[in-house]
């Protein structure tokens, strides 16, 4: 107990310097361009059409199409551009919590990084729709009669809508809770990968490595079917686990799970080496 309250000590020491203005900008700046290329357009489409949206669609909609969902983990890592925190000021803190407990904190101020980004996009999501919108658990109109009643508008806004694999094998709340899991679990991939290249000493390395991943994944999922399940996103996107025509399943979320741990755990193991002989500012912790 007093380990994790340690651990949670630590997160919430990084979390308070973390609430900068500069980071609180990069956020703003990133919910502006999902408001304006995606919720949005989704308002723009409901009131054209007159068909209603639930308020968890827009963000489902995000965490469904590999291109709005990249934006998700880039605004992450640059949000975590100088982590984990090596500064001198840090090496009380080590000397007194221990080099492991430190690293498990970082990692816990890592994912609340990455709630809080998760977090103000769905707010930000439902202020856009605000009134014009719905809360159930139940797939609306607007994502369901679309393509039947205005075949035209639909074809035109392709990447407005759910793909009927992701409505056929779930709910708005469980895919909105499925998706929230399956990207932190991605997130401390990205975490892990940051500590391993902070605790090498070549911190922009991981950055690019972290980036690359994504923004390729991405691409793979659209044009290199044959390799996309080797990348973090795809495991992450819930959608791309079922066919989009016949709604079966491609690969089960419990293998995507099984895929996350994996790598986490090997990464945790890696970093927790490596904590060992990490160096902070000019001494040896």
């Amino acid at each position: 107990m007093q380990k994790l309250h340690s651990v949670c000590w630590i997160a919430g020491i990084e979390y308070r310097k973390w609430l900068t203005l500069k980071n609180l900008l990069i956020l703003l700046f990133s919910i502006l361009f999902l408001g304006e290329y995606v919720f949005s357009n989704v308002l723009r489409v409901a009131q054209m059409t007159g068909l209603q949206i639930n308020y968890l669609e827009p963000m489902d909609l995000v965490m469904s199409f590999e291109f709005y969902m990249m934006v998700i983990p880039l605004i992450v890592i640059v949000e975590l551009s100088g982590f984990p925190d090596k500064s001198a000021g840090n090496i009380f803190v080590v000397m007194r919590v221990g080099r492991i407990t430190w690293l498990l904190g970082e990692i816990l101020f890592g994912i609340l990084v990455g709630l809080t980004c998760l977090f103000a996009f769905f707010v930000a999501s439902f202020v856009w729709v605000l009134g014009y919108a719905g809360f159930s658990n139940q797939w609306c109109s607007f994502m369901t009669d679309i393509s039947e009643k205005f075949p035209e508008i639909y074809s035109q806004n392709l990447r407005l809508f759910l793909e009927s694999g992701t409505m056929a094998h779930g709910t708005p709340i469980s895919v909105t809770l499925s998706c929230i899991g399956l990207l932190l679990l991605y997130f401390t991939i990205m975490i892990q990968v940051l500590c391993l290249f902070r605790f090498l000493g070549q911190q922009k390395i991981g950055l690019i490595i972290n980036i690359g991943i994504t923004i390729f994944g991405a691409v793979a999922i659209s044009y290199m079917e044959n390799i996309k399940w080797f990348f973090p996103i795809t495991h992450a996107i819930f959608g791309e686990h079922f066919d989009m025509f016949f709604a079966k399943p491609i690969v089960s979320l419990q293998s995507s799970v099984l895929y996350f741990i994996v790598l986490n755990v090997g990464l945790l193991i890696i970093n927790a080496r490596l904590v060992k002989r990490c160096m902070i500012a000019d001494g040896k912790w």
